[in-house]
């Protein structure tokens, strides 16, 4: 199972409104993420011998940056054929400072689909991987200090969790995509 995460783009500050939506920046920052995730996807080729799989299910944080992220950004993959749902479903264990760690593991168990589009807050940091070293500057306190992110991990049924892995982990900064995975002198990148 491949599963693919976004996190919210730039929204609204809780000062001003009352609804949190995206701003006009993040408009932006999501068609960035969706172009950036085209050509990530078609650069991993296939997986487990497979085809990429299309995105076969949305589930978003029920807040409303998130679900427009969701939204925004799946209609944006699908003019690349990335999608074959247009239904989101939200999903409160992905709120802003409830993810513990072990929600892609139980979205991951919960599901029988191929690709899954999870979209929700920097705290999807925790979710990583154990075994993934992310750049001292890309997470604090369990939280992505940039927005937005974006991963995709691969996830073989019934193999444990941290065997998982990360074909990609990138965050949007000053602009530009950049890797978030620590690499060593030789130039790998340290997944375990």
């Amino acid at each position: 199972m491949l599963i693919s995460c976004i996190t919210h783009a730039n929204a609204r500050s809780k000062k001003n409104h009352v609804f949190l939506g995206l701003t006009e920046q993040g408009w932006g920052e999501v068609d960035s993420a969706a172009k950036q995730f085209n050509a990530l996807i078609a650069g991993q080729g296939n997986v487990q011998g497979e085809y990429m799989p299309r995105v076969d299910a949305i589930i978003s944080s029920p807040k409303a940056r998130c679900l427009e992220t969701a939204v925004l950004f799946a209609k944006a993959i699908s003019d690349y054929g990335l999608v074959t749902t247009s239904e989101a479903q939200t999903n409160a264990a992905l709120k802003a400072g409830s993810i513990g760690g072990d929600e892609l593991v139980e979205l991951a168990n919960s599901t029988r689909m191929r690709h899954l589009l999870v979209a929700a807050h920097a705290d999807l940091a925790k979710t990583l991987p154990s075994r993934v070293e992310l750049v001292p500057s890309a997470v604090k306190d369990g939280w992505f200090t940039t927005r937005p992110v974006l991963f995709s991990i691969d996830h073989e049924a019934g193999e444990p969790w941290d065997q998982a892995r990360v074909l990609f982990c990138e965050g949007y900064i000053d602009d530009e995509w950049r890797n978030l995975i620590q690499t060593s002198r030789d130039g790998r990148q340290n997944i375990g």
